[in-house]
């Protein structure tokens, strides 16, 4: 009876040292961040027929907008989509018609030269919806690397402070759900596109720059210390 509870009592008191033992660790945050010049710019152009003189017909206002972006440079059959159609009644019964289109651009430049073009057709409804890049899930994954090898380094800066060095890492947790989305406000385009124009001598346009992309990523993650 004697040697069972001596028995008992030494394993008692062993299980509290393996327990400090699983609970050597550091515990760090890493963090990333890569800004990305975006190369897909989505318009969102509408096409109402108040807008014209004479009440011109819908159809005829595409026409001309799809030869004036040809005439530019764009690709209207691979990157011009119609987005809805929808017609609406003034008090008197006159029909309204408007026509809503998806525009893909891929540069600052092309977005200047769109603004112009369609501009002269007195198409003003025009804006920016959003913007993307088309590497963007490789950027993402560049990211995430990036976090873990900084929760990595900060580690081992740590451990070193305190004459250590640590092991494997033991646990890893990424709470990241996706990139959050980069608003443009398109005024700010209109407004240097607008000064341009207002100027009677430019010698040189100023490229317009857009609000750069940014993926921000951070993970937790464990490492075991060596002593």
């Amino acid at each position: 009876m004697k040697k069972l509870l001596v028995t008992i009592l030494a394993v008692a008191f062993t299980l509290p040292v393996f327990a400090q033992e699983s609970e050597n660790y550091i515990q760090v945050t890493g963090v990333s961040e890569i800004e990305i010049v975006p190369n897909q710019i989505y318009l969102t152009i509408v096409l109402d027929e108040s807008d014209s003189k004479g009440r011109q017909a819908i159809e005829n206002q595409r026409r001309e907008m799809v030869n004036a972006l040809k005439k530019i440079g764009i690709n209207t059959e691979k990157n011009l989509t119609m987005e809805n159609m929808s017609s609406s009644y003034y008090k008197r019964g006159n029909a309204l018609s408007k026509a809503s289109y998806q525009l893909l651009l891929t540069s600052s430049e092309q977005v200047v030269k769109v603004y112009d073009a369609l501009a002269v057709l007195n198409i003003s409804d025009v804006n920016i919806t959003r913007v993307s890049h088309t590497d963007i899930e490789q950027f993402k994954s560049k990211c995430r690397k990036e976090a873990m090898i900084n929760a990595k380094t900060v580690a081992s800066e740590l451990a070193e402070a305190v004459g250590q060095t640590i092991g494997a890492c033991i646990y890893i947790y990424d709470s990241n759900r996706g990139v959050t989305p980069t608003y443009y406000n398109d005024r700010i385009v209109m407004r240097s596109m607008a000064k341009v124009a207002n100027e009677e001598a430019v010698i040189e346009e100023e490229p317009i720059e857009f609000k750069k992309i940014k993926l921000n990523y951070s993970v937790n993650a464990k490492f075991r210390i060596n002593e």
